[in-house]
């Protein structure tokens, strides 16, 4: 146990302040591929690829038109030189066999799997909206296989290539009261870790990331709630790409390996013991349930509407 902490630690160090970064000018040619890029993490990480490593042909896949293209505008008005594609696509509910194929054939150097959804409640699966569970499987998992497919086979005959999936510490171990975005979570490391063992021998780097937790919609925190332990976007984002490439697996930031260290002193059977009752049933469903009616106090006030009480 002590040599497990001893060894996280060193590696964070080690990986954060010793390690040098990977060399991106090969790549500002080719194209930078994001999807899940209008928000959260995916927006921090696309944010400071453009800022601090100079990535200026960009890929955008979101589902929001709206968003995208206010995205768009504000990274062509900000950052000077940036050439930007955009595609529309929702991977909830849209064919997969109908994404942009144009995929296959443009020389892209970089992929960024960031597209995710989670539930917005703690509950049963039995409790859980009906097609909510598929859906989860649907965007993050099954997005993350499909652009990989589509992509992957172009870089492997370039022998160039750098793809970050974003899982999350959910998928650790398995937790009841969220059950399936745990499980894809962990489906997307396995899957990494596996496809890492398939093309060691070329140049095509493949990462996995697990931030802990980072104030997103997402994770049903507000940028005001970041703390210690609740990174807000751009911090968490800053880190993670200064390593991009680099590990196959991490967390993505200092802090959060920090935290992996010190959790594993505590055996995941006493973990959950604790954690379930307390944390998932008690302090995250009280969040979840306070997040969710801010939001809706919010949408109705926008809308000009008096919630009765």
């Amino acid at each position: 146990m002590e040599a497990s902490v001893l060894s996280t630690l060193f590696s964070g160090i080690w990986g954060h302040f010793f390690t040098r970064p990977q060399n991106l000018e090969p790549y500002k040619q080719s194209w930078t591929v994001i999807t899940g890029c209008t928000d959260g993490i995916g927006r921090a990480y696309l944010e400071e690829l453009v800022a601090t490593k100079g990535i200026r042909k960009l890929f955008l896949i979101a589902r929001n038109s709206t968003k995208l293209e206010s995205l768009s505008s504000y990274l062509k008005e900000t950052y000077e030189g940036c050439e930007i594609k955009t595609a529309i696509f929702d991977f909830e509910k849209d064919d997969f066999e109908q994404m942009p194929y144009e995929l296959q054939s443009l020389e892209v150097g970089i992929l960024i799997n960031c597209a995710g959804t989670a539930p917005d409640r703690v509950a049963n699966f039995a409790n859980l909206p009906i097609g909510l569970s598929s859906a989860i499987l649907r965007v993050n998992l099954l997005s993350c296989v499909k652009m990989i497919e589509l992509i992957l086979p172009g870089m492997l005959k370039r022998d160039r290539g750098i793809i970050v999936n974003f899982s999350s510490i959910t998928g650790w171990r398995p937790l009841p009261y969220m059950s399936t975005y745990p499980a894809s979570k962990a489906a997307i490391s396995f899957f990494t870790d596996s496809l890492g063992d398939e093309f060691a021998h070329t140049n095509v780097k493949i990462q996995c990331l697990f931030p802990l937790l980072v104030a997103t919609k997402l994770t049903q925190y507000a940028s005001e709630d970041a703390n210690l332990f609740v990174l807000d976007t751009k911090s968490y984002a800053r880190q993670a790409v200064n390593i991009i490439g680099n590990y196959r697996i991490s967390t993505g930031c200092f802090v959060h390996d920090m935290q992996i260290a010190f959790g594993s002193l505590i055996g995941f059977n006493l973990f959950k013991l604790f954690y379930v009752p307390f944390g998932i049933l008690g302090i995250h469903k009280k969040r979840f349930d306070a997040y969710r009616m801010r939001v809706i106090e919010t949408e109705e006030a926008k809308s000009g509407g008096i919630k009765s009480e």
